[in-house]
């Protein structure tokens, strides 16, 4: 029986076998892998280049015929007409050009539209319905694009890449015209450029048998033409294109011979392969050398592995049995450790079954609380439904989170929910936020702006409230609520309608009053005129003195007073009830005001200190500003008239201003946009509240009787409104 040490040395040499063969095998894996690369590179250079090739000569050919087609004009002549030896008389130099350019130009053939030649160049004699004869020609020939075709044909001129190019005369298809490359171009340009062994396989049921020269060898289900390839030509009968690769020698050289580039009808049907015979020798030697070396430090390192055990073996093995009683010493402290951690286990799974019960009371009290929290939330979600103001919660992107009852019954007009969606969608249908949209000024003040709106989109009056919502000192959303006053509004009008009908009877009252008087003067003047004139002799029989010239003018200069006073009144209710003819044009206000106020400084008393303040560029608005001039100095003399006798300073103001949300919630009826103020202030004694509710009121005055008509600021309300 094999000894311990024998044993070690035979798995110690096993292992190492093992781990040398694995490399071994992934060492050769590596090498064909690399080969593969190598073809695999060298395959995609030749579809490259083959590309280019084609390509190139379609370019050069495509152009070249479009441009003997345009310099040529009687070339085009002869072949519409039908002119087949002047026709062949004019292309032949062109031909010959084309054949000393490049030694593999074949032939230029002529094609009807019904697909027929009409003359080849390179075989003049055969044209006609000769069809047998022919190269062949894809039925996809005629109609052919005005960019032309190209592509790879076989036929009884062998294996040609042709160019076809569609011909017109003064606008008319007259046929086609093709040009033939032979395929020893594209062989000899891939044996040159990539400088290695090519020919060219072809499948043997297209090859005629007219075809097999001596530059060809037959070989399976294929034709090798070998151009003069030394490689190919002795090795040509050899090789088998069902293999992806074969490996040949020649020469004292190692070969891998391979089918690169399959080439392809322009139906897409395989006429053959381009095949490469690549030197790999290099590469194979650098294998050997690689493998003999990782053979001799294999066995290198098996035989001094084997010495050193079996020289070292006893000193080895003592340390194997003193590492061993350590393992047992190792083993025992671990079985008493497993012990220990036993017995904590126990005393831990008796902890962790206290803290279970625990969590389960925890657990209970937990759902005890959410249910609370459900009941809360329950009620408070019952609370907010019950008002009767629609509320919404926003996010700052205005979109609602929670929303009321009163607020899904007023905005939610076809059963959607309105959670999730904007604002300004809901009240006013806009995708976009509005203009004068509170929260704006919420977000920029941080505070809570309330105002009222009329939302046409709804048909409502709301009076609307937004507040910010904060978090730790940050704007997360806004609460917003909106009460429909649009009864409140129609109770207001109606009320403010009965107002209108007190003042119309005071407004009646006042104006019988004020004509009686003025009639009064009128026939009064005019009924002592008449008994003057028809009346010589008074009553007691003195004699009445003459009517002179100058007392009939005094009579009727009354008369016309008082007609004027009855005009000027009748302008002013006029003015006041907004039924006077006015000229509303965009108009500039500010030559008006300052021709006012020189007219003022002229006729004003010279205690009276005017200032002025008049904006240099004032906005433009839609007035008449003859009204515009009657109220100015309506509430001019009304200051004047407020100071009296003892003076003081009279303050006009012109100034451009914008409505933001501030101003509109001061002036509710006062939309967004720019306006124009004008203000005049005085230093008068003022008035008191109960004064000041009337002073529009028509016929209302605080002076005495003759030193008004209690019209003027009823006048400027009604041209205002």
């Amino acid at each position: 029986m094999l000894g311990i040490r024998s044993k070690t040395i035979i798995a110690i040499v096993a292992v190492i076998l093992t781990i040398s063969s694995s490399y071994f095998f992934f060492f050769i894996k590596q090498r064909d892998q690399s080969q593969q690369l190598v073809i695999q590179c060298k395959k995609e250079l030749v579809s490259e280049l083959i590309a280019s090739m084609t390509r190139e000569l379609n370019d050069q050919y495509s152009s070249r015929i479009r441009s003997f087609a345009m310099r040529y004009e009687n070339i085009m002549q002869h072949f519409a007409a039908g002119e087949r030896e002047p026709l062949y008389e004019a292309v032949l130099p062109v031909y010959k050009i084309l054949q000393a350019e490049n030694e593999h130009f074949d032939h230029i053939n002529f094609i009807l539209p019904d697909n027929t030649v009409f003359l080849r160049m390179n075989e003049p004699e055969r044209f006609g319905d000769e069809e047998q004869f022919f190269c062949t020609v894809h039925s996809d020939i005629s109609p052919i694009p005005e960019q032309g075709i190209s592509g790879f044909v076989y036929g009884s001129c062998g294996l040609l890449y042709r160019v076809v190019q569609p011909l017109y005369h003064q606008g008319e298809f007259i046929g086609n015209v093709l040009f033939g490359i032979r395929m020893d171009s594209f062989v000899g340009d891939i044996r040159d450029k990539l400088e290695m062994h090519t020919a060219l396989a072809l499948r043997k049921d297209m090859v005629d048998g007219s075809h097999l020269d001596q530059h060809s060898v037959v070989s399976g289900e294929y034709v090798i033409r070998y151009f003069d390839d030394p490689f190919f030509e002795e090795k040509a009968g050899s090789v088998d294109l069902a293999e992806p690769e074969q490996r040949f020698l020649h020469d004292g050289a190692v070969h891998f011979v391979f089918p690169s580039y399959r080439i392809r009808d322009r139906g897409g049907k395989e006429i053959g392969w381009i095949l490469q015979g690549i030197d790999l020798t290099t590469i194979v030697d650098s294998y050997r050398e690689d493998i003999t070396r990782l053979s001799l430090i294999t066995v290198s390192v098996l035989v001094m592995a084997s010495l050193i055990l079996y020289l070292a073996f006893s000193k080895l093995l003592g340390e194997f049995v003193g590492l061993n009683r350590k393992l047992e010493l190792k083993n025992q402290e671990l079985v008493e450790a497993g012990q220990k951690l036993e017995e904590q286990v126990l005393k831990r799974t008796a902890e962790l079954g206290e803290a279970n019960a625990q969590l389960i009371k925890e657990i209970e009290e937990r759902q005890e609380a959410n249910l609370s929290l459900v009941r809360s939330i329950e009620e408070w979600q019952s609370t907010f439904d019950a008002i009767a103001d629609p509320v919404t919660i926003l996010d700052t992107d205005l979109e609602v989170v929670i929303a009321n009852k009163a607020a899904h019954d007023m905005l939610s007009r076809d059963d959607r929910e309105i959670v999730g969606r904007t604002c300004y969608e809901l009240f006013a249908g806009y995708s976009e936020p509005c203009e004068s949209c509170p929260a704006k000024d919420v977000f920029a003040r941080g505070v809570k702006n309330e105002y009222e709106v009329e939302h046409e989109y709804l048909g409502k009056s709301l009076l609307v409230s937004c507040s910010p919502i904060h978090d730790r000192g940050e704007l997360t959303g806004y609460i917003y609520t909106a009460k429909d006053i649009t009864q409140e509004k129609i109770l207001k009008k109606q009320l403010s309608q009965a107002q209108k009908m007190e003042a119309i009877a005071t407004l009646a009252g006042g104006i019988a009053h004020d004509f009686n008087n003025i009639l009064g003067a009128i026939l009064g003047n005019a009924d002592l005129l008449l008994y003057r004139l028809s009346s010589p002799v008074a009553a007691e029989g003195q004699k009445v003195p003459d009517l002179t010239p100058e007392d009939i003018a005094n009579h009727i200069e009354a008369i016309k007073k008082a007609g004027n006073r009855a005009k000027e009144l009748v302008s002013q209710i006029l003015a006041f009830s907004r039924q006077s003819k006015t000229r509303r044009q965009n108009v500039l206000v500010t030559p008006v005001i300052k021709e006012g106020i020189k007219l003022l400084r002229s006729s004003l008393a010279a205690n009276i200190e005017i200032i002025s303040s008049v904006e240099p560029e004032p906005c433009h608005i839609n007035a008449d500003l003859s009204q515009i001039h009657q109220v100015f100095m309506n509430l001019c003399t009304n200051a004047s008239q407020a100071m009296g006798d003892k003076g003081g300073v009279l303050e006009i103001t012109l100034q451009n201003f914008k409505a933001d949300s501030s101003t509109r919630k001061k002036y509710p009826d006062l939309g967004p946009g720019k306006y124009l103020a004008l203000t005049v202030k005085d230093t008068g004694h003022g008035m008191p509240p109960e004064i000041m509710e009337r002073i529009f009121e028509p016929f209302f005055t605080t002076r005495d009787v003759g030193e008004g008509t209690g019209m003027g600021l009823s006048v400027i309300h009604g041209i205002i409104t």
